[in-house]
């Protein structure tokens, strides 16, 4: 037989080893688990570091040291079949400056427009469109970075200026995309990507969240001297608030046209974001601003219909919601869970009342301030009288004297909350003293 044939008979005739299987107590616990892709790491570090630090060496005054400065910074991003630089201003003394910089630039312009200037691209738009970020210690801002981008493409007389507008296109195209998204009811990417649970349609905090991405490309669009691209986004950002307001309106209206417990859900919702609703109602503020040209006798701005719209809700659902609670203070039958649920958005109405300081504020808003402090200081001496009168009834009712305990405990709390602690909570509380120690020494 030949040898080959003999070596193939072996090998075939010989058992084959099973694969070797890890038990599970010989797999290490600190093992991570690959759970779809690796997160793609921020592009353009190192070249946004050393753009800044290089766009700053250049406005200084330009020496021969200097020169060695910027040449020793570039190396590291000298591709391989660019030459090695020499530095030329050692053979110009006393030349002006704007003639050193010529001289400076000459050898080190196709480092910058070849290797930095499309890595700051790609690093702006990982930063503002993708809104990735790293824990890397000395990474400067992206304002910073589109700062050294502007003027390293001023320095260069317009060299590069693509790098600048794909970066702008990319904020234009992204922040076009987001208000879309939004206004038809989806949750914002960047939210569902950080909180996918809680990232509901047409959350407040979500819309508010936004609309701070969208303060942050306008800052970067006014950086890089983008004003065509600007406006859109300042129209796509009034565009989103206008409709977060809506949203807010409607449902602190359904509330008041319902009162069931979708509805309740809702505006509960809405007002528990008062955060939320406080960012919106600024940024609302801010545009009638910017934009009072456009107010005339005739029709009333789209900013400032939104507002006044959302305003006109929080009023009717005031009173909806003091009806309700009055009557549950009077001794009415309200569950316990939704009457402090009632007292929760009263809490939050005067807070957004209060909380909401800006030049253009409506005077609405001090009269429903007023109105919210006035009716809950009435409820109050409501609730305490109706406790006493319970107490003094014969035959005697404790259950009820103890629910109504409960909620005057509650109205009180509102009372502090909203920084009425006068007069009307003194009473109050001595009232609840009283009726608790008597319904102690009752069931004693």
């Amino acid at each position: 037989m030949w040898p080959m044939k003999r070596k193939e008979q072996e090998t075939r005739n010989r058992a084959v080893q099973p694969p070797r299987v890890l038990l599970p107590s010989a797999v290490s616990e600190k093992m991570p688990m690959r759970s779809g892709r690796a997160p793609v790491p921020l592009r353009g570090a190192r070249e946004a570091r050393d753009a800044v630090t290089l766009a700053r060496l250049l406005r200084g005054t330009i020496t021969p040291l200097r020169g060695d400065e910027v040449l020793a910074l570039l190396e590291p991003h000298r591709p391989r079949l660019v030459p090695k630089p020499v530095n030329p201003l050692a053979a110009m003394p006393g030349q002006p400056q704007g003639r050193l910089l010529e001289a400076l630039l000459r050898p080190t312009a196709p480092i910058i427009l070849d290797v930095l200037l499309p890595r700051l691209r790609d690093h702006l738009i990982d930063r503002v469109v993708h809104n990735k970020g790293t824990a890397e210690d000395g990474l400067p801002g992206a304002l910073e970075v589109a700062t050294a981008l502007r003027a390293l493409v001023a320095l260069l007389r317009g060299a590069g200026r693509g790098a600048v507008l794909s970066v702008v296109s990319a904020i234009e195209a992204d922040a076009r995309a987001d208000a879309d998204r939004l206004v038809r009811g989806e949750a914002p990417v960047a939210v569902a990507e950080e909180d996918p649970a809680g990232a509901t349609a047409g959350a407040m905090d979500s819309l508010a969240h936004a609309l701070l991405r969208f303060e942050a490309r306008r800052l970067m669009l006014e950086t890089l001297g983008a004003t065509v691209a600007l406006r859109d986004v300042v129209y796509q950002s009034r565009r989103l608030t206008r409709h977060a307001l809506r949203r807010a309106a409607e449902a602190m209206d359904g509330f008041g046209a319902d009162r069931g417990i979708k509805a309740l859900h809702a505006s509960l919702a809405t007002l528990a974001s008062v955060d939320g609703l406080l960012v919106v109602a600024m940024r609302n503020l801010d545009d009638q601003e910017e934009h009072r040209e456009e107010a005339n006798a005739f029709v009333e701005p789209a900013d400032r219909k939104a507002m006044n719209d959302c305003l006109s809700a929080a009023w009717r659902l005031s009173d909806t919601l003091f009806d309700l609670v009055g009557k549950a203070a009077n001794g009415g039958d309200l569950d316990e869970l939704l009457f402090e649920a009632l007292l929760r958005q009263l809490r939050s109405l005067h807070q957004f009342c209060t909380d909401l300081d800006h030049a253009g504020r409506p005077a609405v808003l001090d009269t429903l301030e007023r109105r919210l402090a006035e009716r809950s200081r009435a409820l109050a001496g409501i609730a305490g009288e109706r406790l006493v009168g319970i107490l003094l009834a014969r035959p005697a009712d404790p259950a009820k004297a103890r629910r109504l305990l409960a909620r005057g405990q509650s109205l009180a709390q509102l009372l502090y909350d909203m920084g009425q602690d006068g007069d009307e909570l003194e009473a109050l509380a001595l009232r609840l003293v009283v009726a608790r120690d008597a319904l102690n020494h009752a069931a004693a």
